[in-house]
């Protein structure tokens, strides 16, 4: 309790969402939510996921609490899956490019089986340019797998690693790559893991498209379900149940399509297409899944729409050297901007109000890439606002986006 007090006079932020979706899907390992694998009938779905996130950060630190659920409705003879995910995170800045981060939480779900993962991990990032930034993590992790109806659970462990890199080649393009695979594949990746790569573009009316791909390879048992007498369309993911065993070494190309776009601040719609190819060692056959699907997400931030919004920030030349920035603001709290060329020193620099909803204030920049925050003082606290859709943004490593502005002056 000494702890959340006095980390409210830093920054809290909350943000709920509320996500449904609806589509069509033979087999449900495409969902991103679950680990199991079942392609025996092709069958629309409904989808309800609420999900929360807390976060508290102050120049140095960063503290972030999220929680999801989801309830997924199949229209064929499978049983729905239900289940929760919750995680949690410290991470510490260590330098102005340099962070470090332990994380841990749990994810648990019912289907055919009953699956419980609880994992635990530290990493770090290193941000060598305001415009890209490679992360490293390794973890432990536990999974056990029971039967619904009162079966032993099986449990295991999985010690893995995990590579990524992240790169913005423009203010609206983001490039992504992770590999992930178990420290006992160290010296031979190749045998199991998981790879992917990703590109997002951002329109100036906030939509967003992203594409991801990937390839996935696994060394593992599959358990054939008895109803059929071990056809491969019954077949359970997994290394447990009441069938034969039988040993595959199989690969999974997945390729992802989503396209996002905000119909209001705080609502936005949503369609993603998705295929999966298996490759089979059992008999060099090339199996293909495929998802489709629209759906609607609403969120809601208690504490910033309280605080008020930026509604349009821009970025005038006065003379060879001060830059103007000019802020359209509804709230009659103080505002203040900071960023690397002030060192982030808290609150910054004060913006003064010059009209209804109109703060500006003068800066003198270097050339080069800067970021910068916008906050609001009330009460003693300092919180940062979020930008407008149209402004450049990075992320600032903490959940959160910093501005990010280039000044050339010509020297």
């Amino acid at each position: 309790m000494t702890l959340w007090d006095d980390a409210s006079a830093q920054r809290i932020q909350t943000d709920i969402f509320l996500s449904a979706e609806s589509g069509y899907v033979s087999n449900i390992y495409l969902n991103p939510y679950v680990t199991e694998w079942d392609r025996s009938l092709i069958s629309a779905f409904t989808s309800f996921s609420p999900a929360a996130q807390v976060r508290w950060a102050d120049s140095k630190n960063s503290v972030s609490l999220n929680g999801t659920g989801y309830f997924l409705h199949l229209f064929d003879e499978r049983d729905g899956l239900n289940g929760a995910y919750l995680a949690s995170m410290y991470r510490r800045r260590l330098t102005s490019s340099f962070s470090a981060r332990a994380s841990g939480g749990m994810h648990f779900f019912s289907g055919s089986r009953f699956r419980n993962i609880q994992w635990l991990q530290i990493g770090a990032e290193w941000a060598f340019s305001p415009f890209a930034k490679v992360e490293a993590h390794i973890g432990t992790g536990w999974q056990s797998v029971a039967g619904i109806e009162d079966e032993a659970a099986e449990r295991n462990r999985n010690d893995s690693y995990r590579l990524g890199a992240e790169y913005w080649p423009g203010y609206r393009w983001r490039l992504r790559a992770q590999f992930f695979s178990g420290l006992g594949n160290i010296t031979s990746p190749g045998e199991a893991f998981v790879s992917s790569i990703s590109a997002t573009r951002f329109m100036q009316n906030r939509m967003a498209i992203a594409l991801r791909t990937g390839l996935e390879q696994y060394s593992r048992e599959f358990q054939l379900s008895p109803d059929n007498g071990g056809s491969q369309s019954q077949d359970v993911f997994g290394p447990t149940g009441d069938g034969s065993i039988l040993a595959l070494e199989d690969r999974f190309h997945r390729t992802t399509l989503t396209v996002s776009y905000p119909i209001r601040n705080n609502v936005s719609v949503t369609g993603t297409a998705a295929g999966l190819l298996w490759f089979s060692s059992e008999d060099n056959d090339i199996e293909p899944d495929y998802q489709v699907s629209a759906g609607v997400q609403v969120s809601f931030s208690p504490k910033r729409v309280r605080g008020g919004v930026i509604s349009s920030l821009e970025w005038n030349q006065r003379d060879n050297r001060k830059k103007v920035v000019t802020v359209r603001y509804r709230g009659d709290e103080h505002l203040y901007i900071t960023g690397d060329f002030n060192d982030w020193d808290m609150p910054g620099i004060p913006l003064q109000k010059t009209g209804r909803n109109r703060f500006r204030a003068e800066l003198e920049l270097p050339s080069g890439v800067h970021q910068y925050k916008i906050g609001v003082r009330e009460n003693g606290s300092l919180e940062w606002l979020d930008f407008p859709g149209e402004t450049a943004t990075v992320s600032d490593g903490f959940g959160g986006r910093n501005g990010r502005i280039i000044i050339d002056h010509g020297e």
